[in-house]
């Protein structure tokens, strides 16, 4: 017995119920969770907490919190969480509708939607959401706390974690590949300096094309988010540099810029073309493909 996992398999909704549980009996995680999410430090009420919230048309939200803060106005943070599944299509901009639904009836008066998955997931999403939340965050605040419950809590999400790494499997799609490889062809033969990836076969979700515009830097990388329309700087783990990063970055005009946390990196975005991947192939948007490699070599020549 000694040598098996305390757990034969954790899924998302054994994590949706355990966050679930500590919003509606922990006042210490509701208040850091909301400040995370907020970005705002402040003492919260919780009015309620939800699981697996469906509207008709719009999909279903993992987890819904509603809280008041100093304002007294009822506030909403809308949660997807995930370990290993992939994202569905537009996912991200249904919570917004879901969000927006939730103003309208008078539910809430202010909402963000939060992704909610370990730092790998987090890293490669592409999905639209307000704030990202890991899962690695989370176990940090449990494991900062002295009590065994709290350690029981940080070594269940550190599975979850664990399962992510284990579970997470590519199936090349030959669609992608191929868009993929032109895209990083025509960008090494024109922009050479922008120093691409090296082209290799993708899954079908795979439409991040990264860039490392510093040589032998690969803390800080640039990456063309297709589905999400963002072209981004990341900065991995110079998280204690945001106030630095922003300042430079707020003075900016030329593009509208915005620049945030994501765990423990900052980034800075800019929006990008929309490109069809479903629809149209490399040299039917290679137009949209130029403008966005314009936007990476601006945002290269503010490093």
């Amino acid at each position: 017995m000694n040598a098996l996992n305390t757990y034969l398999n954790i899924s998302e909704r054994d994590v949706d119920l355990l966050i679930l549980e500590e919003f509606l009996v922990s006042q210490p995680f509701a208040n850091w969770f909301v400040s995370e999410a907020t970005r705002q430090l402040s003492s919260i009420k919780i009015i309620g907490a939800w699981h697996s919230v469906s509207e008709a048309l719009l999909g279903e939200s993992d987890l819904i919190v509603k809280f008041t803060s100093e304002t007294g106005v009822p506030e909403a943070i809308l949660i997807e969480n995930k370990i290993d599944a992939a994202a569905q299509t537009k996912q991200g901009d249904r919570y917004k509708m879901r969000g927006e639904k939730g103003i309208a009836q008078g539910e809430w008066a202010k909402f963000i939607t939060c992704l909610f998955a370990p730092q790998s997931y987090v890293d490669r999403n592409a999905e639209p959401y307000d704030v990202e939340i890991s899962y690695e965050q989370v176990i940090a605040f449990f494991q900062a706390q002295a009590d065994i419950r709290s350690q029981y809590r940080a070594a269940f999400l550190q599975e979850a974690v664990e399962k992510n790494r284990r579970g997470y499997q590519s199936v090349v799609c030959q669609r992608m590949t191929a868009f993929a490889t032109a895209y990083l062809d025509f960008v090494a033969n024109h922009y050479p300096d922008l120093n691409p990836e090296t082209a290799k076969p993708r899954a079908a979700g795979h439409d991040w094309v990264h860039f490392y515009p510093i040589p032998h830097q690969k803390n800080i990388v640039i990456v063309h988010q297709i589905r999400g329309q963002q072209v981004k700087i990341i900065y991995h783990g110079q998280h204690e540099r945001f106030d630095e990063i922003a300042t430079r970055f707020y003075e900016i005009s030329e593009m509208q810029l915005t620049v945030k946390r994501s765990g423990k990196s900052v980034t800075v975005a800019a929006r990008a073309p929309h490109i069809d991947l479903v629809c149209n192939t490399f040299d039917e948007v290679v137009l949209q493909i130029q403008q966005a490699t314009a936007m990476v070599k601006a945002l290269k020549s503010y490093l």
